[in-house]
């Protein structure tokens, strides 16, 4: 089978399959707040292909995943479900994360190693570089992906992550 940039064709519609749904997903989200059956959301929609690139690179469950709430491309690419963000989306008891406790798009996963973040932007560079280093120190051979928004790189966390 013919390959694209290291991607076979079958890779490369599971990757376009995935994008779209994040999407529709986005949509259903913003249809379901204005129903007010949701009382937070934040879009996503546009990030779906740098995301899903990331995705592709790392190996769920056994790399660490440092999200912020528009990573919900990224996640689904990691092998969170639809269902898992929706219901952390409705605040339902079966979230995955937290029992429905945490703020809707603040997503999270244990097995599959995406580690939930609070509100404050940039909370989590610092937790990031701290589990890369504990990975460094005990030999593994664990990714460590983190992300923000552009807004993030202007506060504090971000700066003391980068020189860490």
């Amino acid at each position: 089978m013919a390959r694209f940039h290291g991607m076979t064709k079958k890779e490369l519609i599971r990757v376009y399959r995935t994008m779209l749904t994040a999407r529709f997903l986005d949509q259903k989200m913003l249809t379901l707040l204005k129903q007010g059956k949701s009382f937070f959301h934040i879009g996503s929609s546009g990030h779906e292909a740098a995301q899903l690139a990331a995705a592709v690179c790392l190996r769920p469950g056994e790399d660490w995943a440092y999200p912020y709430y528009r990573d919900a491309a990224l996640c689904l690419g990691i092998g969170m479900t639809p269902r898992e963000q929706l219901l952390s989306f409705l605040a339902r008891k079966d979230d995955p994360n937290s029992g429905g406790r945490q703020m809707p798009q603040h997503y999270g996963h244990k097995q599959l190693r995406i580690v939930t973040q609070s509100s404050p932007t940039g909370t989590q560079f610092l937790q990031a570089v701290g589990c890369a280093l504990g990975c460094r120190l005990d030999g593994t051979r664990e990714v460590v992906y983190v992300s923000s928004g552009e807004g993030t790189t202007s506060q504090g966390d971000f700066h003391e992550a980068l020189n860490w």
